[in-house]
């Protein structure tokens, strides 16, 4: 059903989140050096939080990145 609620995602995996935004890991992590996306490491594994995926986005439509 289609109106049925979706769980609200808690952290991002990489891949994911490149693919959600359109951007290739180089680009990722050239954004994640110069401080424009905040990631969080689970031993090994690199997660962005929801929170720093919305502000990533708000920072695009502001115009702020890159």
């Amino acid at each position: 059903m289609a109106d049925e609620l979706q769980p609200t995602r808690v952290n991002w995996r990489v891949n994911d989140f490149c693919a959600e935004f359109g951007i290739g890991r180089t680009k990722f992590y050239e954004l994640v050096n110069a401080g424009e996306i905040k990631i969080v490491k689970l031993g090994t594994r690199t997660l962005i939080p929801a929170s720093a995926a919305q502000a990533f986005q708000e920072a695009l439509e502001a115009g702020d990145v890159g």
